[in-house]
């Protein structure tokens, strides 16, 4: 029976219906089943301060529900097809187990507040372990950009040889707009953590509740005022936290890029582990780096994600919608898929080894023709005269040791000082 049925003599909604409009959400409401409760502990322990339900009552209810969400965390209480959503299912359970106490919680809030509680109790929880996540792929890199941080690399522009570089810059060159990351993703927290309940359906209550007791209690910073913006931020809040994350996967999907090439056999100036790639069931002598295509291909598919989001949300009028229940799977697999994606980024990277010789043998005379302009800038002509005079003679720049040419370049953020300790003291205030 529906939790809005009267009785069970109701005409029950049709059954192909609710698997076609239902069906999708039974693994993202097992995904939200323990924020639910956590929220749904809170609001009792405040129903019980307030004194609108017994001491006795709130401490049975709340035994039960701290059961229920440890079942919910092993998965031995989950969704079922006939169910709607994730709430009905708590509410079930709970009468099942309370009795007449259990229907005592079900005051002063609504599926809408409490949906919307639970996504922000999921989105806070699940951006901080990507923070976390970021932050050792991170240490992964600047170590990677240490071990070679003088080591001499083609820099390449329009694709083409251009000047000396080294592997420390290009590495690092990754962490540092990866570091940079930490405000967007500290704002998307901070738009997740924030109290809804007791917005009800998103016009308040005649209950005397006490919503900044429960604000305390689940430990979030502070709560949404206004009861009818709860129903309005839900979607926009989950598309702005996707979109915060969107620097992160657009730098990761170029380093995934930059490796499938740098491996080929056209540059191969580095090397994956055989545990990070794969062979072909045709041809014996192939060595692909599969996971990193697959990184590069997932940037695509988390802009579809923000694209779902934004488009779901556009044109709703004010209030609750059913058509919000479509931004929660985009949202949850948008956030999984950042995390998932780092996580794999960090066992290529520590899984790469570089090719000294290969890139040696890539510094031709031509790579060295700017620094022989600038020289001659130093030695008193003007650029444009040292420039036009080098191009004209390309053929008489002389092959130079790039070891010593990397290392001339002393300048902050040059092949010979990428700043790595300035990194490394800016990650270490990243949490």
């Amino acid at each position: 029976m529906a939790i809005w049925s009267t009785s069970a003599n109701d005409e029950g909604f049709n059954s192909r219906l609710h698997e076609i409009c239902f069906k999708t959400n039974l693994d993202y409401d097992n995904k939200l089943l323990p924020w639910d409760i956590i929220a749904l502990i809170s609001h009792g322990r405040m129903l019980a301060k307030c004194e609108l339900i017994s001491a006795s009552d709130a401490e049975l209810i709340e035994t039960h529900l701290q059961d229920m969400k440890q079942e919910a965390l092993d998965g031995s209480l989950k969704m079922l097809p006939e169910l709607e959503d994730c709430h009905s299912l708590i509410e079930d359970e709970l009468i099942k187990r309370a009795g007449d106490a259990g229907k005592q919680l079900y005051m002063a809030r609504s599926r809408n507040d409490q949906v919307v509680s639970a996504t922000r109790l999921f989105g806070k929880d699940k951006l901080t372990k990507i923070k976390q996540t970021l932050k050792s792929f991170i240490d992964e890199l600047l170590s990677f950009a240490s071990k070679h941080e003088t080591t001499p690399m083609p820099g390449y522009t329009h694709t083409q040889r251009a000047m000396p570089s080294s592997v420390g810059l290009w590495a690092s060159s990754f962490a540092e707009i990866l570091i940079n990351q930490k405000e967007a993703i500290d704002a998307a927290i901070s738009l997740n953590d924030v109290n809804v309940l007791g917005s009800a359906a998103g016009y308040g209550t005649d209950f005397p509740i006490d919503r900044e007791f429960v604000t305390k209690d689940l430990g979030l910073a502070r709560t949404q005022v206004n009861s009818l913006s709860c129903q309005l931020s839900r979607g926009q809040v989950e598309c702005q936290s996707l979109q915060a994350l969107w620097g992160t996967m657009f730098v990761i999907n170029r380093l995934a890029n930059d490796m499938v090439w740098m491996t080929s056999a056209e540059f191969d100036f580095l090397d994956v582990g055989k545990s990070c790639t794969t062979g072909s069931s045709i041809m014996p002598n192939k060595k692909n780096l599969d996971p990193c295509e697959i990184i590069r291909s997932r940037y695509h598919l988390f802009t579809g994600q923000i694209s779902q989001a934004q488009g779901v949300i556009s044109n709703l009028f004010s209030g609750y919608n059913s058509d919000y229940q479509e931004t929660k799977g985009v949202f949850m697999e948008g956030l999984t898929l950042v995390e998932e994606s780092l996580e794999a980024m960090g066992i290529v990277i520590s899984n790469t080894s570089i090719k000294e010789e290969r890139l040696l043998s890539f510094f031709s005379k031509d790579i060295y023709a700017t620094d022989l302009v600038n020289r001659q800038v130093i030695e008193g002509k003007t650029f444009r005269d040292a420039y036009i005079e080098v191009k004209k003679s390309l053929d008489s720049v002389e092959l130079e040791d790039p070891y010593e040419n990397v290392k001339r370049k002393t300048h902050l953020g040059a092949p010979g000082n990428p700043g790595l300790d300035i990194l490394k003291e800016r990650l270490a205030n990243f949490i």
